[in-house]
């Protein structure tokens, strides 16, 4: 095709040729000669009429120009030049929609993927949808170019419609694997918690609503759907009873996927790397002798006039603890107390460092901190010359080595158990090894009404702003607690949810008891739980579950006494345990004793330099206590007894107020 043209553009001048091929446009002149292939070209050249002769405009990646040409047939013309940049750039696109629609079909429409897709889209759209389609292509391309239009403009509404119509085709083709999965067929809310697999996904699951029955669930679905192998998943726990258990029902329901505790994950990284499994140290398994070791390096140091010095300085401003430098009895309840305190310290201190956390707390408890380092240089020392480390040397050690690349992770879907107990540094952990994929996946299983170990670590924030620390998410609730009756529910979901920085849940229970879930009985005496327990005993002749909780082990039962009741009620199985114990456990009937209110809400705290270094205090009054005795409340099947003294905590009023309207 040869036009004889006159040049619009500034770097031409005078008369040039314009030829086209299968290669592209040429223009030529004297000087110049210089080819527009098609590929460069972002849309096809496009035939204007012009007021004198006709003008072809071309345009490239990065600019446009114009052409005068002479009199043609236009309309020729137009399609002849859309047929040659079509042969360029049609099989590119057809391949890219290919992918686009594959991804979409196969996968549930996660973040990442629809920030792919929108991307791939939005590069197309700028070849091919900003320009008019011949209709002699129409029967080759129109049902290409219509897909890339709706991808490309869809709006949140477009995307949430997509999303829903993927999962509701789940649904559907896995339907009988979601009946038979479990002991009793999945709920609505658990089947979409599986097939929804977005890289950040957040499963809030109340007490008794069936977590574990929907992380196994989970685990036959990727590996169904052909979106994992076996050797891809880790599922975490934070007990080893806990992994034992997810292990277990794997195996039951012929699954297959790594299950770990943190702890046992640590040791694998660590023997992969160093080729040998770590040695932990005794100090670190025994709290005895963690104490015995920081008194005997608190005696030694003081043999240095400064450190003694220091130490008579601090006991006296910490404990008001008045003792000379020829008198310091190191035996004194003041010593101690401070050797307890360098032992809980010592891991918080770890911690602190590996987050990069010091620097705040070291300014401002620098006295504290100057009699504490050399306590834990002798520590680190000890564990140097033993050859072993400590929980919290191999956590961190575990995340160095993700993080350089030494330990490479098989793992990229991690499934996380009882999400809301994770501390920023085992957080980091599962960070890394996130880290190390491009498109990884994160389940995390957890409930914020039942975080009760801010004093080991743990940061509910993880939780409640779960997108801001790790990413775009998806957030799900399992709706449905299959442990105890409605009424129950509605009084412990009422009193946890005071708290208005709980996120509220909207939970219904599978059965409405005949009787009362919760009774609030007078505790007449220290064993009045012996009368309960014998109106249990009297109502039940199967095997029955009896709980005996307290917010303090001094509260509950000997293991005497123990013995005695379970000699005595043959039938029954009880055991005693606190509060804390009781997470994750179930009875059919629980007893809840000591709850005066001097002991509930524990109106103990923390020592000031402990807070300092822990995840920032709630602002709201006893809120993790609140979330404690949410926890005892909600470990019975059949029914709670709430052991009332003369001096009720105050939560026990408000659960009689609750009960009275």
């Amino acid at each position: 095709m040869q036009f004889t043209v006159h040049t619009l553009s500034r770097i031409m001048d005078g008369i040039s040729t314009m030829s086209v091929s299968s290669k592209g446009i040429v223009i030529e002149t004297k000087s110049i000669k210089k080819l527009y292939t098609w590929q460069v070209q972002s849309q096809p050249p496009v035939v204007l009429n012009g007021k004198i002769t006709p003008k072809i405009h071309v345009f490239s990646s990065d600019s446009s120009f114009k052409i005068r040409i002479q009199a043609c047939d236009i309309e020729k013309a137009q399609f002849e030049l859309q047929k040659l940049w079509l042969r360029s750039h049609v099989t590119k696109l057809q391949q890219s929609i290919i992918k686009l629609e594959a991804l979409l079909e196969r996968r549930y429409l996660s973040h990442d993927l629809l920030a792919t897709a929108q991307r791939m889209t939005a590069e197309l759209a700028s070849y091919w949808l900003s320009w008019s389609l011949d209709k002699r292509f129409e029967s080759h391309l129109a049902q290409t170019r219509f897909t890339l239009e709706e991808v490309h403009t869809w709006q949140q509404q477009d995307i949430e419609e997509f999303r829903e119509a993927f999962i509701k085709q789940q649904l559907y083709d896995y339907e009988t694997y979601f009946n038979s999965v479990a002991s009793h067929p999945l709920t609505m809310a658990q089947r979409r918690a599986c097939v929804v697999v977005d890289e950040r996904q957040l499963l809030l699951a109340g007490a008794g609503t069936g977590k574990t029955s929907v992380m196994i669930a989970k685990v036959g679905y990727l590996l169904a759907a052909k979106l994992a192998t076996s050797e891809q998943i880790l599922m975490l726990a934070y007990g080893k009873d806990a992994a034992d258990e997810m292990h277990q029902r794997l195996k039951a329901a012929k699954f297959d996927a790594t299950c770990r505790t943190f702890h046992s994950l640590g040791t694998y990284i660590l023997s992969q790397v160093e080729g040998k499994p770590p040695t932990l140290s005794a100090l670190c398994q025994n709290v005895r002798k963690k104490h015995d070791f920081i008194h005997e390096t608190v005696v030694s140091l003081c043999q240095d006039l400064g450190y003694r010095q220091r130490l008579i300085s601090l006991l006296k401003s910490h404990f008001n603890h008045e003792c000379t430098e020829s008198d310091i009895d190191f035996s004194s309840d003041a010593v101690m107390r401070l050797v307890t305190l360098f032992g809980d310290l010592i891991g918080l201190y770890k911690q602190a460092s590996s987050l990069g956390n010091l620097q705040n707390v070291e300014a401002q408890y620098e006295r504290f901190l100057h009699v504490f380092r050399p306590v834990m240089t002798e520590y680190q020392l000890y564990l140097n010359n033993e050859q072993t480390i400590d929980y919290d040397d191999m956590i961190n050690r575990a995340t160095k080595y993700v993080r350089e690349g030494r330990f490479k992770s098989p793992w990229v879907h991690i499934l996380v158990d009882e999400f809301q107990d994770i501390s920023a540094v085992r957080s980091q952990l599962v960070k890394a090894l996130l880290a190390q994929y491009k498109r990884s996946y994160l389940f995390a299983v957890g409930d914020d009404w039942q975080s009760i170990y801010r004093f080991n670590g743990a940061d509910l924030t993880l939780t409640t702003h779960f997108a801001k620390h790790f990413g775009p998410s998806t957030v799900m609730q399992l709706d449905k607690t299959f442990r105890y009756g409605q009424d129950l529910l509605d009084l412990a979901s009422h009193f946890v949810c005071q708290n208005p920085l709980q996120i509220v849940k909207q939970v219904r229970a599978q059965t409405v008891s005949d009787t009362p879930s919760v009774v609030v009985t007078p505790e007449m005496s220290a064993n009045a739980y012996t009368m309960v327990i014998k109106k249990i005993a009297s109502s039940s002749s199967a095997l029955t579950s009896v709980m005996i909780l307290a917010r303090y082990h001094k509260q509950l039962p000997s293991k005497e006494a123990l013995m005695l009741l379970n000699q005595q009620y043959e039938h029954l199985e009880i055991v005693a345990m606190t509060f804390h114990a009781a997470k994750g456990k179930e009875a059919d009937f629980t007893i809840l004793t000591g709850l005066d209110k001097s002991a509930v809400p524990a109106a103990r705290q923390n020592d000031r330099i402990i807070d300092a270094f822990l995840p920032k205090q709630e602002a709201y009054p006893n809120a993790e206590e609140r979330r404690l005795f949410y926890v005892a409340l909600t470990r019975a099947k059949r029914q709670a007894f709430v052991m009332s003294p003369s001096s009720p905590s105050q939560f026990i009023s408000e659960l009689n107020s609750h009960l009275s309207t």
